[in-house]
């Protein structure tokens, strides 16, 4: 599977590092260069054919998009904080066959410009998802659910072993896109689950710590933060792995997102 990534920001670079670097994870400061272990065994560069990083100053209107975005062919691309003229035209100036749009921040892709291009990758046959925010993408559609198993990326998977109340080993099987799981994974063993809540806080702290990258500003559709909704689907999911039913500890608005898979569209 061919992939493309068009963004700009310091998420889409930790997305792109996560995937085709990881040996970059020391430098995004939670386990430092001194305590790598290189526990990120993958690379998916040779998977990665197009990148095109953008500035995050372009103005308010672009009259001329293909100026900035030249034409690229890939099986999935993928939007990162990409000014909305130049967003809304990439199903003409490039071809692919599926479109995510991660909304860590609303701003990234407001309501009303997600239903709009929705609509034109359904004319035009492109499957699309807006995760919100990107850890939330499950595995939807033909070419979106060959790209999550493909590049292991996504809601979050865990395999846990268990020794009585010990967490004795665990296997990231699918991170979510920043790469915060393998962190959470490294520091969740060996851990003794004597208490839930502290359970429950052990995981979203490392995940805190990593950094999780999603906006800590109220989203008008989620009536939280995203930052919020990716920590209880990285305890969900992780208490889920250590078969442990996590659904008290999410809020009812979020408990079809987090515990059902569902997504905004």
């Amino acid at each position: 599977m061919r992939l493309g990534v068009v963004y700009s920001g310091d998420f889409g670079r930790r997305f792109v590092s996560n995937l085709a670097y990881p040996y970059l994870c020391p430098t995004f400061g939670a386990c430092g260069i001194n305590g790598c272990d290189y526990c990120k065994r993958h690379d998916y560069s040779s998977k990665i054919v197009y990148v095109r990083e953008l500035s995050q100053d372009l103005g308010l209107y672009i009259e001329e998009p293909e100026k900035f975005v030249e034409p690229f062919e890939c099986d999935v691309v993928v939007a990162i904080n990409v000014h909305p003229d130049i967003l809304v035209s990439l199903p003409e100036i490039g071809e692919f066959k599926a479109m995510i749009v991660p909304a860590c921040n609303q701003n990234w892709c407001l309501p009303g410009l997600r239903k709009q291009l929705k609509e034109k990758c359904e004319e035009q046959g492109i499957e699309f998802s807006s995760p919100k925010p990107f850890c939330a993408l499950t595995p939807e559609g033909k070419v979106i659910s060959r790209f999550c198993n493909e590049f292991g990326v996504g809601r979050p998977e865990f395999r846990v072993e268990m020794n009585e109340k010990r967490i004795e080993r665990i296997e990231v099987l699918r991170s979510d896109p920043c790469g915060s799981a393998f962190y959470v994974a490294k520091r969740m063993s060996g851990f003794i689950i004597d208490s839930l809540n502290e359970f429950w806080k052990e995981i979203h702290q490392h995940q805190c710590a990593y950094p999780c990258m999603a906006s800590m500003d109220r989203d008008v559709e989620l009536r939280e933060a995203p930052f919020h909704l990716a920590g209880y689907i990285m305890v969900y999911q992780f208490s889920i792995a250590a078969g442990i039913d996590a659904e008290k500890f999410v809020p009812d608005h979020f408990k079809e997102i987090v515990c059902l898979g569902k997504s905004l569209i």
